[in-house]
C-alpha cells in the first residue's frame, strides 16, 4: 500500500498545481467604451470570451469614470449565444443597451444601478436613439 501513495501524491499535487497555473482563462473583448455626459460614469459592452468550450457572452458593466473593468463579468447585463451588443447614453440618467440574445440566454438584466435607469432594446442593431 505505501508503495502506491507516494506515486499517487505526487500525482494528485500535478493535478492541483494545474489547475492552479489555469487560473481564469475567461477573458473580455470590449466592443464600446462610452462614458456619460456629465463623466460621472463609464458604460463598457464587450464580449467574453470563455475559450474554446463556451459560447460568446454579451456583457455590459456601468462604472465609475477612472475604474478599469479587468477581467470581471457584467454588473448590468449578462447575455449567452451572441456576440453582438450595443450600448448608448439617452441622458445622464438612462443607458440604452441593444442585444439579440433570446429571452432564455439572458442571465442577468438589470433595470438599474446608482440612479442609472437601464432601457433594453432587443434584436435591433444601432445606436438605440430610435425608441
Amino acid at each position: 500500500m505505501n508503495n502506491y501513495i507516494c506515486p499517487i501524491s505526487i500525482l494528485l499535487l500535478i493535478m492541483g498545481l494545474g489547475l492552479i497555473g489555469c487560473g481564469n482563462m475567461c477573458s473580455n473583448d470590449i466592443v464600446k467604451s462610452i462614458d456619460s455626459a456629465d463623466g460621472k460614469y463609464t458604460a463598457i459592452a464587450f464580449i467574453r470570451n470563455g475559450g474554446a468550450t463556451t459560447s460568446f457572452s454579451p456583457q455590459v458593466s456601468i462604472l465609475k469614470s477612472g475604474k478599469k473593468l479587468g477581467n470581471a463579468a457584467g454588473n448590468i447585463f449578462i447575455g449567452d449565444h451572441s456576440k453582438f451588443i450595443d450600448i448608448s447614453w439617452k441622458d445622464n440618467n438612462t443607458l440604452i443597451i441593444t442585444h439579440d440574445c433570446a429571452e432564455k440566454d439572458i442571465f442577468k438584466q438589470e433595470k438599474n444601478k446608482d440612479n442609472i435607469s437601464i432601457v433594453y432594446l432587443v434584436g435591433m442593431v444601432g445606436d438605440g436613439r430610435g425608441w
